[in-house]
């Protein structure tokens, strides 16, 4: 298959896919994972065992591990059964946010995104809808 006849089958998905993946990504931007507030510990947890679930949808093994400080999250591949078959990549991120203080300043509740001419929640400005991509 020709590089163009793969990136339009990776594009068609993408079209296909498109409500979901942007739900998908909706459902993690309404979690208050606000890391600096202890307060928010559990929403934290909550937003890890989210990105779980998440991705083994996408055929990974998930599983969120405590740390002293709150979960991290470790996926794998199968490979299908055949260890090393595969490249290993590795991606690293946070799924936390900054405290949303002064919300005066928000244009609409920070929590509840919303599609514009971008979309728009907190985390989505972040690291929260490339990781999403990458999943996808």
């Amino acid at each position: 298959m020709s590089d163009a006849a793969q990136l339009q089958k990776v594009l068609d998905r993408i079209d296909t896919d498109f409500d979901n993946s942007l739900e998908r990504l909706f459902a993690l931007l309404r979690i208050k994972s606000i890391s600096a507030d202890p307060a928010f510990a559990l929403d934290c947890k909550m937003a890890a065992d989210h990105l779980a679930r998440d991705i083994a949808t996408l055929g990974f093994t998930s599983e969120v591990r405590p740390t002293a400080g709150h979960p991290a999250i470790v996926a794998k591949s199968s490979a299908n059964g055949k260890s090393g078959a595969r490249p290993r990549v590795l991606f690293y991120g946070h799924y936390d946010v900054q405290p949303v203080d002064p919300l005066n300043l928000w244009h609409r509740p920070p929590f509840e995104p919303a599609v514009t001419d971008h979309a728009d929640g907190r985390k989505s400005s972040l690291r929260a809808g490339r990781r999403t991509t990458r999943a996808s």
